[in-house]
């Protein structure tokens, strides 16, 4: 199985991507068929064998029809707040409030 920095969070991202992806009921072949992908990938994801990047968390999430910005605070609820004593090295915040 591969590992993340922040294991808690990805799995609880994942978790979630699985269940809007039933919701939406798609099975694994159907979602890998909209990207023209074999099931295999999907099924790889799924099974913690390999690790999804950020453009793949999004399109994914677009193509179940979910908002990756709202699964990854759902994710982040979830997985009690992992970055929370993480600081910020920004000057001024990515997301206007």
């Amino acid at each position: 199985m591969v590992t993340s920095f922040y294991p808690d969070l990805y799995q609880a991202a994942l978790a979630l991507l699985i269940e809007a992806r039933e919701k939406a009921v798609l099975s694994q072949a159907e979602l890998a068929a909209c990207f023209g992908l074999p099931e295999q990938l999907v099924v790889s994801y799924e099974s913690g064998a390999r690790l999804l990047d950020v453009g793949e968390f999004v399109a994914i999430c677009r193509a179940i029809g979910g908002d990756p910005y709202e699964l990854l605070l759902k994710a982040e609820r979830i997985a009690d707040g992992s970055f929370a004593e993480l600081e910020s090295t920004v000057a001024e915040p990515l997301v206007e409030e």
